[in-house]
Order: structure tokens, then C-alpha cells, then sequence
């Protein structure tokens, strides 16, 4: 179950990025804050011998003072906890409804960065590994420059995006980050027999892996690749872009275990239809 501390983090992220938080969501921020306040209210302290009154018909009026505000504090707590989850539920839904427009909002951001990424790609080598670019030479060190900037950007967005998809359930399993920002062809049956994932889809996805560590070089691997599109996913695309993935690898395991040509094209056709 989401809980609201998701959802919190979610309403952060959108205010880090300037998204408009609808007045209802800060208004329910506000009475879930009411009721956390109200479930720590507490009774008078204990007493001590300094805190004793001078006279019996002092300390007669304080304890019956005392003993009201102990009950008041008690239903008051009590009185909270039933507002809890009513509250906590209004809130997270609050949320969850302006999650996605919250996502689709940072598209144009994401795609001015991509377009400045793609741009300092065409001017660095091809090898884009750290230590095998020459430092020396100005204009690979100023596209490099840019490119960090934009990918710096880039990460700061990846990461607010994943906080509010978070609030929703999140993005799966798996390379889930690299489904969030990237979108790869969808299988069909002349690519599977043309061996398109192996040779031209993988090699996308293990240096995204193998790069993890360096992140500038990472966001240009995908920026210079042709076999994918850098479009910032919402929540439920993310899955559908893992799907359609594993529907690659479903449909050339089947081919492999068939039998013959003609084996094998119904093997791939059931399992890119499945």
C-alpha cells in the first residue's frame, strides 16, 4: 500500500520542480498535519514536589484540573486516530489524481535537455568512457561542459519524476530507470528473425548498465543511439515499455524451441499476439 510519506515526497518533488499543487492537496497536507498533532497531544506532566500547591484546596482544585485535561487529552488522541486513515487516504488520492499531469508536465524540460544532449554528442568521440577522451583538446572538454550540465539536469528530473511515480504505485522492477526515460521499438516478427534485440537493441541496454557509474557518458550513450527514443514515461508506460521488451525475449526463446522455418513463425506470432 502507498503510504502518505510517498505521497509527501510526491508534493516536494512538484514544488522543487514550480508544478502548480492544486489548493485542495495543500489543504489536505494541512489536516493530515492536524491530525498527527492531535494524535501526540499531551496530558499534563506528572507531578513533583516542586509543582505541589501551598494549600489542600489548592492542590483539590489542581487535581480536578488536571484530571479534565488528562481525559481531554486522551479523546482528543483517541478522537485522531479514527481521522487517521480517512484523512491519510483523502490526501494520497489527492495526490495520486495530479501525479500524472505532474509528469507530463516535465516533458518539455525533458526534451529541451535531451535536444542539448544530442547536440554535444555529435562532437565527442565515439568512445565515451571518462578516461578515454582527450582532455586536452578544447572542444571535446566545452561539449563535454554542456553535456554535464544537461545531464546533471536530466538527473535532478529523472530522480523529482521518480519520487511523484512513487506516489502511484512507482515503475516495476527491472530497468525500470532506464524504461522511464527510454523507449525501445516494439517487437514484430521480421525483427525477431533479423535478430534486431541482439544486435542492435541490447547493445543499448548493456551500456546503460556498464555505465552506470559514469553518468554524463551514460546519458549520451542513449542520446547518439538510433534504436531509442528518449520520451519521459508516465508511470503506466513504463511497465508497457518492460513489456514490450520481454515480449522480444518471449518471442525469440519461442523461436529457438521450434521446430523448422515454419515451426518457428508460428511460435513468434503466438507469443508477440500473447
Amino acid at each position: 500500500m502507498i503510504g502518505t510519506t510517498q505521497a509527501e515526497d510526491a508534493v516536494r518533488a512538484a514544488l522543487r520542480r514550480k508544478l502548480p499543487v492544486p489548493q485542495a492537496i495543500e489543504d489536505a497536507s494541512k489536516m493530515w498535519q492536524v491530525v498527527i498533532d492531535a494524535g501526540h497531544r499531551s496530558a499534563p506532566p506528572r507531578p513533583t514536589p516542586e509543582t505541589i500547591p501551598a494549600t489542600p484546596a489548592e492542590l483539590r482544585q489542581l487535581i480536578t484540573e488536571q484530571a479534565e485535561a488528562k481525559r481531554h487529552a486522551e479523546s482528543v488522541r483517541s478522537v485522531a486516530s479514527d481521522y487517521l486513515e480517512p484523512v491519510a487516504e483523502n490526501y494520497r488520492r489527492l495526490v495520486r489524481d495530479a501525479v500524472p499531469g505532474w509528469i507530463l508536465s516535465l516533458t518539455p524540460e525533458f526534451n529541451t535537455l535531451v535536444k542539448v544532449l544530442t547536440g554535444q554528442a555529435k562532437k565527442l568521440p565515439e568512445d565515451l568512457r571518462v578516461e578515454a577522451l582527450d582532455w586536452n583538446n578544447p572542444k571535446i572538454s566545452a561539449a563535454w561542459e554542456k553535456a554535464e550540465s544537461a545531464a546533471h539536469q536530466l538527473d535532478q528530473l529523472v530522480s523529482d519524476r521518480k519520487d511523484m511515480a512513487r506516489a502511484i504505485g512507482g515503475d516495476g522492477g527491472r530497468d525500470n530507470e532506464l524504461y522511464a526515460v527510454a523507449k525501445f521499438p516494439d517487437p514484430t516478427e521480421q525483427a525477431v528473425f533479423d535478430n534486431v534485440l541482439l544486435n542492435e537493441v541490447a547493445p543499448v541496454m548493456h551500456g546503460w548498465r556498464e555505465l552506470k557509474g559514469q553518468p554524463v557518458s551514460r546519458w549520451l550513450h542513449l542520446a547518439r543511439s538510433e534504436h531509442v527514443q528518449l520520451v519521459l514515461a508516465t508511470p503506466g508506460e513504463v511497465r508497457d515499455r518492460a513489456a514490450a521488451v520481454q515480449r522480444w525475449r518471449d518471442a525469440i526463446a519461442a523461436m529457438q524451441a521450434a521446430s523448422g522455418r515454419n515451426g518457428a513463425v508460428v511460435a513468434v506470432r503466438q507469443a508477440l499476439a500473447a
